[in-house]
């Protein structure tokens, strides 16, 4: 009798459940998924210079005998994963992006650390604006990083006997590069044309990359808080974005921070871009790399960045110039960097809307407060595929 019992119920649980999955795939809103990525290797070969000069903190130039690289570009090589749906009038996308570089020295699999990566959601819709939590690239900045160029080349090759990740683009020259900061961001339209942007993010530590710069914690007292202002127009538009944070010392605490000016044209096939910024503590090519003296006392900053590009059919040219300033802190002396400029050219074409082949030249160079000068050439033949 208990086995009638199982076999005339089974098949009404089975279908219980099957109506209730139905049921429930029907309620549930569906979700969208995708993926896009980007590969990129360039060969570069750089005229290093040989005068015997020194200029302490300069952004990772090159001395001795000329020197040649096969490595990623400006752009990280990128492999993006994203899922999005809508619930209840709101728009959800949460974001996983994969950013190796295409570059290793070392035998065996490779031992470096060529990890980067980027992972946040955001939620929010028009009416509310939206919210942004988890890692991925800072506000301030992000809009002159974004009119560089490079992001399809090279720009500065930085320490190109043992690439880094990426190379510098023009950070360092005109500009500070925008990190990737684990932040909780809040975006919101301020009617038709004007955006702004306001949130905290996990302090970062300083750094030295040889510049005699302070190293050690931040303390994480208190968050970071970054923001921008944004008008868009029919041509382009123009944009402030600022970037704070406290540092602790053995000597005082102080606060790092910057503020820039971004502007940008679109002129029928040409576009025009400019940039300019100043800071106090917070680095010159990279955030807290080398933003005060050995011992804390931070080090005044800034700079100006302006680009020209012009396209015909599926070939890309442009020309930029930028200038980056640095002041002496307490204990630095006359071999500190006192000024980077970098002028660089290059064309780009595109073949089926995906594969870019590319050259560049850039001619950097380093100034300290001594009047000594390090002098570097740089040309660059890139492949990349975007899908």
């Amino acid at each position: 009798m208990t086995h009638k019992t199982t076999r005339l119920y089974l098949p009404a649980l089975v279908g219980a459940l099957l109506a209730t999955t139905a049921q429930a795939e029907t309620a549930a809103p569906a979700w969208d998924f995708d993926f896009h990525g980007y590969v990129n290797a360039h060969a570069v070969f750089a005229d290093c210079d040989d005068s015997g000069a020194v200029v302490a903190g300069n952004a990772l130039l090159c001395t001795g005998e000329d020197a040649t690289s096969v490595s990623n570009g400006y752009s990280p090589a990128s492999f993006q994963f994203s899922a999005s749906t809508q619930r209840e009038g709101f728009d959800i996308k949460a974001v996983l992006a994969i950013e190796p570089g295409t570059t290793d020295n070392s035998a065996f699999n490779g031992n470096g650390d060529n990890r980067a990566y980027r992972a946040f959601f955001t939620v929010g819709n028009a009416d509310m604006g939206t919210i942004k939590v988890g890692r991925d690239y800072g506000v301030f900045g992000i809009d002159v990083v974004l009119e560089d160029m490079a992001l399809g080349g090279v720009g500065a090759p930085a320490s190109i006997r043992s690439p880094l990740n990426t190379t510098l683009g023009a950070a360092g020259y005109g500009y500070v590069f925008a990190d990737r900061l684990s932040q909780i961001t809040y975006s919101r339209q301020l009617g038709a044309n004007l955006q702004a942007d306001i949130g905290v993010f996990q302090p970062l530590d300083p750094v030295s990359f040889g510049g005699n710069g302070y190293v050690g914690d931040s303390g994480s007292e208190r968050p970071g808080i970054h923001g921008r202002l944004r008008y868009n127009h029919e041509q382009g538009y123009i944009s402030s974005t600022f970037y704070s944070q406290d540092v602790a010392t053995p000597n005082g605490d102080y606060t790092a921070r910057g503020i820039d000016v971004t502007a940008a044209l679109q002129l029928g096939a040409t576009r025009l871009a400019a940039s300019a910024f100043d800071g106090q503590g917070f680095g010159y090519y990279g955030l807290l790399i080398d933003g005060a003296d050995i011992n804390g006392t931070p080090r005044d900053t800034s700079g100006w960045f302006t680009q020209a590009t012009h396209t015909i059919g599926a070939t890309k040219f442009g020309i930029n110039y930028g200038v980056s300033t640095i002041d002496l802190a307490g204990a630095d002396t006359l071999v500190q960097v006192e000024q980077q400029s970098k002028l660089s050219a290059g064309v780009w074409h595109t073949l089926w809307s995906m594969f870019t082949v590319s050259g560049e030249i850039s001619r950097m160079e380093a100034e300290s407060h001594a009047g000594d000068s390090i002098e570097n050439t740089a040309f660059s033949v890139g492949l990349a595929l975007s899908f």
